[in-house]
């Protein structure tokens, strides 16, 4: 990598917008270091390393780590033997194994390591370090003292030299108070020289024998150590080099004990410094809204709303808004040549470009909506005034220096002879020379790094360049857009379309006088002003191509809204239609058990009565399950007809069973005979439809839905019989229906998600697991990319719950990783 085309991109200014994001001296570290890699494994390992942290910051995790300082300070001294560290150095070191312990437990659970696998892998490279965590823990206060319990020998010093102190203290007051009052100048104990001492009036101080420890700042007070407590002074002062000599003797043995376990603090402190850095790269993705971008291994380029990260910063700032751009370049087309006016924003697709290509090597997600690819070994860059006062160099000699070198870096064949391919990037190639020798020198330039295998961004003025990419083949003409309404560019990237530079226009919009615009025109070539003319004429084609479009795309959506709209209503209608038939059925069957009981009642033969009395309610259980039967064929075919909304309108309620109590009756009197394993029934406590899975005796096993049910014969009604069934799999279907469910032959056991949103991907996959149930297949594969971790998440949830699925889980490394998952069907 060339690090002046680092500067010409800006590299620098991301990386220290990159480390304003970390919580550590450590992780500042690691950031600052950045530089692109042309590793494809690592950078995807990187990438996705990011989107880990990403998703895991935004359910609210965090790592801890913002109070640590740097200790490589201490470190380096507890590399040299026989050194102790300082008590503040010993608390870093213990808040960094701290942090390391906490990172440690983090993703200890196998569900933690397998949504996070690649933090997960980071957090475990930290050894347990909990012994030397516990032999320093509590022995020193958090404001760098040692405390009294950091051994025995310590607290008993400390407790006899609070004993010594306080006997001194007692001694002096009461010195003060009943033998030398008139001497004393203050009845107060002060300390001078590390020995407590008396404030005596100068020229008093014969009355009280004692060691004189100095004078006041006016000389009128002496302080005086007294002959009665010099000893005790001396037994004091013991005591407290013994205290130091204890305190230096646990300092040693604590700075042993870390120096024993060097290595693995080391380990842990790399550990802490790659979780801050890969979570300072989560924290850019999410203050910019980037996505992650595929690396691919064929020369393609695909940005997608791409926005250049330090100029959406800036106009942030100044409440303003980026204009994202697209392009789109495939192996066959590998030089795009962008055209238009000045401060259209050509300068800021070539930035953009390139930054975008450095971030993804560097691990970084990109300002994106999608973002596609190829590892670039070498990004070469000439943007901008290179004009050199000290070297000697006009700004064309420097653009031609940097041509040259570019040239020798990039010679014929260069993509295979660096085994990567290569980005050249040229702002205004072949300026600041005579404009007919530049184009020629521009086209010929652009076409040598074409000709030499390299993917090239070139911007221009020139005519002759934008005819020579219209003609040539492999190479793409783009323009910035500029409203000729306004006057103004619009900042969007067009490809596929020359733009015209409107310089005349420009300078009529800088309010340049009319007398010099219309002299511009009088004196233009003719040639050069149909030129333009028709690169005007053709961006008005595309513009009025690009409103046909939109235009004929709101109008399908209006005109598919509507539609949809016509069927909710249809549905609604028919479920209304329905459920008043059946409100009306319900009225006329109970009136006919009315008019039924009144005549059987008439009747004296009581065998006869009984006998006609089960007739007429079988006669009325018979009348409401046609009824139900015609309600939910009309309901079923009635289209865009919301599901609830069938439910509502099938017969087969709750209410009807209310009102339907005789006809129930009828119904317990039917022989348990009549129901054999395969019908479809009824289960009258849940209201729901289910199939006779096995009979033991009386108690029969209905599956409703893909739960089992144990019911006796009164407490579940006959809906339909079995029919033979055509396979193992169709043996459930309803009377008259009939499928040929055997594997289909050209059923693919794989799906693609990528670029459906989270319904589209819900509603696919398991339309897909239908089709792969029915196939008979064993496993699928489901491909969701990896992104923001959306589509993985929806298909997840659908697989946790669906009744085709005995398991599933992350695929393999080599069948797409954490991009895909992989799902075993039921047999």
């Amino acid at each position: 990598m060339d690090k002046r085309t680092f500067t010409t991109l800006e590299l620098p200014s991301l990386v220290d917008l990159l480390a304003r994001h970390v919580s550590s001296p450590l992780g500042r570290k690691k950031a600052l270091a950045l530089l692109p890699s042309t590793n494809l494994e690592g950078i995807n390992e990187d990438l996705d390393r990011t989107t880990e942290c990403a998703n895991f910051l935004s359910t609210g995790g965090g790592f801890g780590i913002a109070e640590i300082t740097d200790p490589e300070p201490a470190l380096h001294q507890l590399s040299i033997e026989g050194t102790s560290l300082e008590p503040k150095q010993v608390l870093e070191l213990q808040r960094v194994i701290s942090v390391g312990e906490d990172l440690r437990n983090l993703f200890n659970d196998p569900e933690a390591r397998a949504r996070y696998p690649g933090l997960a892998a980071i957090c475990r490279s930290i050894a347990d370090l909990r012994r030397a965590l516990a032999a320093i823990r509590g022995k020193i206060l958090p404001n760098g003292e040692i405390d009294d319990n950091a051994s025995p020998e310590l607290r008993r010093i400390r407790r006899e030299i609070n004993d010594r102190r306080s006997r001194i203290y007692r001694n002096l007051e009461s010195l003060m108070r009943d033998r030398a009052q008139p001497a004393i100048q203050d009845e107060v104990v002060t300390v001078r020289n590390g020995r407590f001492v008396i404030p005596v009036r100068t020229d008093s101080r014969g009355q009280v024998p004692g060691v004189m420890h100095g004078l006041s700042s006016s000389g009128q007070t002496t302080y005086i150590e007294p002959l009665t407590i010099i000893d005790q002074n001396n037994e004091l002062v013991r005591l407290r080099e013994e205290e130091e000599i204890e305190i230096a003797q646990i300092l040693f043995l604590i700075s042993e004990s870390l120096r024993d376990n060097l290595p693995l603090i080391d380990g842990a402190v790399a550990a802490i410094s790659e979780i801050d850095f890969v979570q300072a790269k989560a924290r850019l993705s999410a203050e910019f809204n980037c996505a992650r971008p595929e690396m691919n291994k064929a020369r393609c380029i695909l940005l997608e709303d791409a926005r250049h990260p330090l100029l959406e910063r800036a106009l942030r700032n100044s409440e303003g808004k980026v204009v994202p751009i697209s392009l789109e370049m495939d192996e066959e087309h590998q030089t795009l040549v962008v055209s238009g006016p000045n401060a259209g924003g050509k300068t800021v697709v070539t930035k953009t470009v390139g930054l975008l290509a450095l971030m993804a090597q560097m691990g970084l997600h990109l300002p994106t909506k999608r973002a596609v690819l190829p590892v670039f070994e070498l990004v070469l860059a000439d943007i901008g005034d290179q004009q050199s006062i000290a070297a000697n160099l006009s700004t064309f000699t420097a653009h031609m220096k940097n041509i040259a070198e570019m040239a020798r870096a990039v010679s014929a064949g260069s993509g295979s002879a660096h085994n990567g391919a290569v980005l050249i990037l040229i702002d205004e190639v072949g300026t600041g020379t005579d404009p007919d020798e530049g184009a020629a020198l521009g086209i010929a330039i652009v076409d040598y790094f074409r000709r030499a295998g390299a993917t090239t961004v070139a911007t221009t003025h020139y005519n002759p360049l934008k005819v020579w990419a219209a003609q040539t083949a492999d190479v793409l003409n783009a323009s910035v857009e500029f409203d000729e309404a306004t006057l103004r560019p619009t900042y969007r990237l067009i490809t596929g379309v020359a733009g015209a530079s409107s310089g005349i226009e420009i300078a009529r919009r800088m309010e340049v006088p009319s007398e010099i615009i219309s002299g511009a025109g009088a004196h233009l070539d003719p040639a050069q002003h149909e030129t333009s003319n028709y690169l005007k004429q053709l961006k008005t084609l595309v513009d009025q191509r690009s409103a046909l479009v939109a235009a004929l795309e709101e109008e399908r959506q209006a005109t598919a809204d509507k539609y949809a709209g016509l069927d909710i209503e249809f549905a609604k209608r028919e479920a209304q239609r329905s459920r008043q038939f059946e409100n009306e059925l319900t009225a006329v069957v109970q009136d006919f058990k009315v008019e039924s009981s009144k005549i059987i009642e008439s009747i004296n033969d009581k065998a006869t009565a009984s006998r006609l009395r089960k007739e007429a309610e079988s006669r009325a259980s018979n009348l409401r399950r046609s009824a139900a039967v015609r309600i939910r064929k009309q309901v079923a075919s009635a289209p865009g007809l919301d599901p609830q909304l069938g439910e509502a309108a099938s017969p087969i309620s709750e209410e009807t069973e209310g009102t339907s109590a005789a006809a129930g009756a009828a119904d317990l009197c039917e022989a348990a005979e009549d129901i054999h394993e395969r019908d479809r029934v009824r289960v009258k406590s849940l209201a729901r439809e289910g199939e006779v899975e096995s009979i033991s005796g009386e108690e029969y096993t209905v599956l409703v839905g893909a739960l089992r049910f144990r019911a006796r014969r009164n407490e579940i009604e006959l809906l339909s019989r079995a029919e033979k069934p055509a396979s193992k799999r169709a043996a459930s279907l309803p009377r008259g229906v009939s499928a040929d469910l055997g594997p289909s032959g050209d059923f693919t056991p794989e799906i693609n998600l990528i670029g459906s949103n989270a319904d589209e991907a819900t509603d696919r996959t398991d339309k897909f697991l239908d089709e792969a149930f029915l196939a008979g297949v064993e496993t699928v594969r489901i491909i969701h990319g990896h992104g923001k971790g959306a589509l993985r998440k929806a298909v997840s949830e659908l697989l946790r719950g669906h009744p085709h699925i005995e398991s599933f889980g992350q695929a393999p490394p080599n069948e797409g990783g954490a991009g895909a998952t992989v799902a075993v069907l039921k047999k």
